[in-house]
């Protein structure tokens, strides 16, 4: 398992940062951090993650997590702010342990393949 920067095939500093692990040759997990607003909300860094569910347990959420955190710390953000989708996020202790708390929960805000409409945390940091 290695981890791939921006350097790498991913989204430059511009656009947001973004990083992935891959393993046995292929990406089996993503993150991505931009500003959330622009303007003078533009402190606020917007967070995204994904591990394959075959790779979750290995510690890759967290790796990521550390990398998009320290990245928008660099970018000057003071806080983070993602959607986790309540239903099917088994990494919610995840977000937990370096200091997330859930903000709110939007009723079924998203449209899950087989379970219907579902609610989304808005977990938030500040850094």
């Amino acid at each position: 398992m290695r981890a791939v920067g921006a350097g790498e095939g991913t989204a430059g500093a511009g656009a947001g940062a973004g990083a992935g692990a891959v393993g046995a040759g292929a990406v089996v997990a993503s993150a991505s951090v931009r500003p959330d607003y622009g303007g003078p909300a533009r402190g606020v860094a917007d967070a995204g993650f994904m591990v394959d569910p075959a790779h979750a347990g290995r510690g890759i959420g967290r790796l990521l997590t550390e990398h998009v955190l320290d990245e928008a710390r660099r970018d000057g953000c003071t806080a983070m702010v993602f959607n986790a989708v309540v239903e099917t996020d088994p990494a919610l202790r995840l977000w937990r342990s370096p200091g997330f708390t859930v903000l709110g929960t939007v009723p079924e805000a998203y449209d899950h393949p087989r379970r219907g409409p579902v609610g989304l945390h808005i977990p938030h940091r500040r850094l």
